[in-house]
């Protein structure tokens, strides 16, 4: 083990922390020389590397030596920002003197002299291996959860269309609950690839109005991407998908020269902007009742996203505009908490 008193020598040379304050420390803390070499390892360090011989093992050693192939890009990168007078920090995989393998959140600093030049390094090492333990195995029940609901939603598809079936209920009706299930399905795959954290509100749209147009000149998607939380996530893709539907069976969809332009915009007061806009269709005529996918567009969105929603029936093509708060997107109490 070091000699106290050059160790002492080392930290009173780099104007670092006073011997007795180090020592005290929880973490590991190095003193590494301007050439990268090892010159101080607190005993709480040497205790969490279990090193036996800190002199024979580590003492004027270069410090990214020390470390696996994997993680000594980022040792090295660290070393040379706190040599160039920046601190930095990484976390990577190192086993100890007796081959434990541990994660260490490492935090490297400049030691300066009463000049300004960097002298030597101070490395802090923390062991996180329980922490990354934890959330690995966390992804993995997520990872599980969202499996297990994605065969749900295929089971559930698979079910209704079974009984539906056998029960003798129109095939139009039977493809509209069938095409909602697909829409909610689509919005939970973007959501599981995002860990349930929010979706992209392009790949909601497209992911609910792409699958029904018959060419691609029959759809435009502009607007800056945004990211929407879960559960307006959903909202929003079934209202979507309600529109492309409607479409496809009177508007703009059901003719090949028939086009939808979807478009969205942040204007004053972060207030969003979405419209829909169909045209080169046949003519359109109000509704005479309302069925389930207008109360999803014109009462359930609206609800969600704490705004209004138009529905203008022009003969020229339907035009839908939804204004709401851009907050609406990233409220609290919709998030899901999937990921913990």
């Amino acid at each position: 083990m070091a000699d106290e008193g050059s160790d002492k020598a080392v930290l009173e040379g780099a104007g670092a922390y006073f011997l007795s304050i180090v020592e005290a420390s929880r973490d590991c803390i190095r003193v590494i020389s301007a050439d990268g070499h090892v010159e101080y390892m607190n005993l709480q360090g040497q205790t969490l590397f279990e090193i036996d011989d800190f002199d024979g093992r580590n003492r004027l050693r270069y410090w990214p030596d020390l470390w696996p192939a994997e993680g000594r890009p980022s040792v090295e990168h660290a070393l040379r920002r706190a040599l160039a007078g920046e601190a930095s920090s990484f976390r990577a995989i190192c086993p100890t003197a007796k081959g434990e393998l541990r994660w260490w959140d490492t935090t490297v600093s400049p030691i300066f002299s009463d000049d300004r030049l960097v002298t030597r390094v101070l490395a802090t090492s923390r062991d996180v291996t329980r922490e990354m333990r934890s959330e690995a195995q966390r992804q993995l029940l997520v990872n599980e959860l969202n499996h297990r609901v994605k065969n749900t939603l295929a089971t559930v598809q698979s079910i209704a269309s079974q009984s539906l079936r056998n029960a003798g209920v129109d095939i139009g009706v039977r493809g509209a609950f069938e095409g909602r299930l697909m829409a909610i399905a689509a919005t939970h795959n973007v959501l599981t690839d995002e860990n349930w954290s929010a979706a992209s509100l392009r790949q909601i749209i497209d992911g609910s109005v792409t699958p029904y147009r018959s060419h691609p000149g029959q759809l435009t998607i502009r607007g800056e991407d945004l990211m929407v939380s879960p559960k307006p996530a959903v909202v929003m893709a079934l209202a979507f998908h309600e529109l492309a539907i409607n479409a496809l069976k009177y508007g703009a969809l059901s003719a090949s020269g028939g086009h939808v332009d979807i478009s969205w915009s942040v204007g004053a007061g972060e207030r969003l902007s979405i419209d829909w806009v169909e045209r080169d269709g046949p003519p359109v005529r109000p509704p005479t009742r309302r069925g389930f996918g207008s109360r999803i567009v014109e009462m359930a969105l609206p609800n969600e996203l704490g705004g209004e929603v138009a529905l203008d029936y022009r003969a020229e093509g339907l035009r839908c505009s939804i204004r709401s708060p851009l907050s609406a997107l990233d409220r609290a109490d919709a998030f899901m908490p999937l990921t913990g």
